[in-house]
């Protein structure tokens, strides 16, 4: 570069250095505004584009947070078996675009990470998903087995398996793994956390 004038030099280097010390500072802000992982309550599920709401199986996972950030006209509430509320957050959902079949729709979605109580283990019953038209409800006799396939040293969710026989299951997980270059640890759960999901 010594056929470059200093001033070009001096400016380019100042910008690159720049860029550096704005890329470290902004993830050491970013990771130190990341809440901690904690045992957390992973709550899911929407609106189909008919219009009814559904909810995915909730699962036991260590994660940080991530709460609704505002109020809204849908309502996801748990409760104990004689109908003590637990929590009841209220929020709002996105709408987004799918296509299915070749059959465009729209759907709403949310996905929340409740940091959870120890006395949720032997009480959490029923998790219903409340909007102003409908409401839809999990409890222990649900049964729609899921399985969500997550590396245990990276936290990072690698798959989700539904309706599988547990021969299928391990097999799919262990083809996943493989992939990824490691074991992976397998969350069950047919919708609302067995005592099992509760003592990892």
């Amino acid at each position: 570069m010594s056929y470059c004038s200093l001033p070009w030099v001096n400016g380019y280097h100042f910008a690159k250095a720049l860029a550096h010390r704005q890329s470290e500072e902004s993830a050491s802000a970013f990771s130190a505004a990341t809440p901690p992982v904690a045992k957390s309550l992973l709550l899911w599920g929407g609106i189909d584009p008919e219009g009814n709401p559904f909810l995915n199986p909730a699962f036991v996972v260590d994660a940080p947070p991530t709460l609704p950030t505002s109020p809204g006209g849908y309502t996801v509430t748990g409760r104990d078996a004689e109908g003590a509320e637990l929590f009841s957050m209220s929020f709002t959902m996105p709408e987004a675009l799918i296509e299915e079949e070749g059959e465009a729709g729209m759907m709403r979605t949310f996905a929340f990470v409740l940091p959870v109580r120890p006395a949720w283990a032997n009480a959490l019953a029923r998790i219903t998903l409340s909007e102003p038209d409908a409401t839809v409800t999990l409890d222990r006799e649900s049964d729609l087995p899921m399985v969500i396939l997550r590396d245990p040293q990276t936290g990072q969710v690698r798959g989700f398996l539904r309706d599988l026989p547990p021969s299928a299951t391990q097999a799919a997980a262990d083809a996943v793994g493989h992939a990824a270059g490691r074991s992976l640890e397998m969350l069950f759960s047919r919708g609302i956390p067995g005592v099992d999901a509760w003592r990892r």
